[in-house]
């Protein structure tokens, strides 16, 4: 497969998704994708670096796949406080007890020109969740930096771009863990007065 990929750089002198594609006898883009773990591994092992930088796709790729594991932890901490928490079928949408609707995203942590991180939330307005559950991940995106517990009756934009420090209106939504999330969904039995 790399003899072939090394093949198609030197007939065109550069590598894409449709140029490997459309080369006769060559595995699709997709075979080297799954093959090497992306298509930019794969191009790192023939010696092409390309014109962009196309790390922020495996970052994605890799964001993707911690997604469901965020969320089973999140289940798991929310349960381990007594709160019924069910899943909706068709998205990532948690009820709890019966009463808000959650959603869960992971943002990924973008470096600027000047080094500064940055952050860009895209709540679900389609499925119009209660809360948005933003987790900030760190500069190096393996781990949660923070949280940001977003209301939907607050928060007017389905786009919001976050600084490291962005006023009082926005960071007074965050949070260095979920404690708070939790204590909202918490169970609580209040016994009757005579």
């Amino acid at each position: 497969m790399l003899a072939l990929l090394r093949e198609i750089l030197a007939r065109h002198g550069r590598l894409s998704c449709n140029i490997i594609d459309e080369y006769e006898d060559a595995p699709s883009s997709t075979a080297y994708r799954c093959r090497f773990g992306s298509l930019t591994a794969a191009y790192q092992l023939v010696g092409y670096i390309p014109s962009s930088d196309y790390r922020f796709l495996e970052i994605n790729s890799r964001l993707r796949r911690l997604h469901p594991e965020t969320v089973t932890n999140i289940i798991r901490q929310l349960e381990g406080v007594g709160a019924a928490v069910t899943k909706g079928s068709r998205d990532d949408i948690l009820h709890l007890n019966g009463e808000i609707q959650v959603s869960i995203v992971l943002c990924r942590n973008q470096t600027s020109s000047r080094g500064a991180s940055r952050w860009v939330i895209r709540r679900d307005d389609a499925r119009r969740p209660d809360i948005t559950v933003a987790a900030r991940m760190c500069p190096s995106n393996e781990t949660i930096l923070d949280y940001y517990l977003l209301p939907a009756l607050d928060m007017t934009h389905q786009i919001i771009r976050l600084a490291e420090e962005n006023g009082v209106y926005l960071d007074s939504y965050r949070f260095d863990s979920l404690d708070y999330l939790l204590d909202i969904a918490e169970r609580v039995i209040i016994e009757e007065t005579a």
